[in-house]
């Protein structure tokens, strides 16, 4: 005997009825609503300002999804069709998805802050990339595998097909819950280097919100898996497919992390630089690591401001270190004006205002989290022979130390700069400026 009509199955809550579910229901309902508004808001808030999160809009997208549920939810209760029960069990069972979404974006933030060359590495990026692209796709599988269910009363072949598909479905739909928890725990019990910090407030507390929401989620779509893979005749009294089970696994916990997730601000806590693409974007810094002599002056070439290295030699425990002038060849062309209120001496200058941020699109925002924007390149700029102005200025008989890099260097010779004296500047303390004034670089 193959599987029952689904309009005559027991339902995960029961069939809704007027005195209990439709109160509840209507509750549920308006508090969506409400979270619905504060996401949105707190989405186009940080729109205006160039702040892209897209994650409050997805947030937003589920909080809608639910309210329609509880809409066709107290339709149901009124009247019992098939095509109310349809779309009722339609929304409520392909709406939880976007909160998985959500705490993988969020895990995926974890690791990358944690373990920054695993996170970041292709493996691991294209890992998060499928399994994002999934949550669209199982949804759209479950919702076309109920809709078959629903109107293929009769046909026994096509009835246990759509049963298997959607127990494949909700089955995934579990793995999406428990992906966040698993990766970020793993990355977590692995020695790495100091995690980079990102958006505000402090780790422990980021990974906290991520498990506590987890959990909640993990276990509203277990009670589901649970009732899908065991039946039950119309009427039965199990605890799982009753009332105070679902509406506490299923809406109150939702309801929980969508307010715990605005209130706690995850929008601000969770929010790394636009362009991130690699170890280092999220807290500013390009390389998390030393730095060779060859670096160091690549990245001082890269400030694009007129320049002179003028010495390397050996500091303390045998480091390498390099000495750089920095010339102002522009004068100020804005006379500043002077004011004089009491003893007090004011300077007066024109002052230019910030460019305001530009707006961003939920378009674009949907463009960037799909595919990055690459980093842009920096291009290298020429500077003049400042070697060659020192010599025209009568300075010194020293030969011009050669090198195809960028960046300039001085005449002077190591050879003639160095002494041991010198070293013990670089381990005083307090006295670095009226000890470097006293260095004759001719000597």
């Amino acid at each position: 005997m193959g599987p029952p009509d689904p309009i005559n199955g027991a339902f995960p809550g029961g069939v809704p009825n007027k005195t209990v579910d439709l109160p509840i229901t209507f509750m549920f309902m308006l508090l969506f609503m409400l979270g619905a508004y504060v996401h949105i808001t707190i989405y186009r808030r940080n729109a205006k300002r160039g702040h892209k999160f897209l994650i409050s809009d997805i947030v937003f997208d589920f909080c809608m999804i639910r309210t329609v549920t509880c809409i066709f939810r107290i339709t149901w209760s009124l009247v019992t069709t098939r095509g109310v029960v349809l779309m009722a069990l339609l929304t409520e069972n392909g709406g939880a998805s976007l909160l998985f979404a959500v705490n993988i974006f969020f895990a995926q933030r974890l690791v990358r802050s944690i373990h920054p060359k695993a996170g970041w590495c292709t493996a691991f990026g294209q890992l998060t990339f499928i399994l994002l692209i999934t949550v669209p796709v199982f949804v759209i599988l479950n919702m076309t595998s109920t809709i078959v269910s629903f109107f293929s009363a009769g046909n026994v072949d096509r009835l246990e097909l759509a049963d298997d598909l959607l127990k494949f479905g909700s089955s995934w739909n579990t793995w999406l819950a428990i992906f966040p928890i698993v990766v970020v725990s793993g990355c977590l019990s692995v020695p790495g280097p100091k995690p980079e910090r990102f958006g505000s407030g402090s780790q422990r507390v980021k990974v906290a919100l991520l498990y506590f929401g987890s959990v909640l989620l993990i276990t509203g779509q277990s009670i589901r898996l649970f009732a899908l893979f065991n039946k039950e005749p119309p009427g039965t009294t199990s605890v799982v497919f009753s009332k105070a089970v679902f509406y506490t696994t299923g809406f109150a916990f939702e309801l929980v992390v969508v307010g715990l997730y605005a209130i706690m601000r995850v929008d601000l806590r969770f929010h790394v630089p636009n362009g991130s693409s690699g170890p280092g974007d999220y807290s500013g810094d390009e390389k998390k690591s030393d730095y060779t002599v060859e670096e160091i002056e690549r990245l001082i070439g890269g400030l694009e401001v007129p320049h002179q290295i003028m010495r390397e030699r050996k500091g303390p425990e045998d480091m390498e270190m390099v000495f750089t002038i920095f010339f102002a060849t522009k004068k100020d062309e804005n006379p500043k004006e002077t004011e004089k209120m009491g003893e007090t001496e004011v300077k007066v200058e024109e002052a230019t205002l910030p460019e305001r941020p530009k707006r961003i699109t939920r378009r674009q925002t949907l463009i960037d989290a799909i595919k990055p924007p690459p980093r842009t390149p920096r291009e290298s700029s020429g500077y003049p022979d400042i070697t060659a102005m020192y010599q025209e200025m009568g300075g010194g008989d020293y030969a011009a130390r050669q090198s195809g890099k960028p960046s300039m260097y001085s005449q002077f010779d190591n050879s003639k700069v160095y002494d041991a004296q010198y070293q013990q500047y670089w381990r005083s303390n307090g006295k670095e400026k009226g000890t470097m004034r006293s260095i004759d670089l001719k000597r």
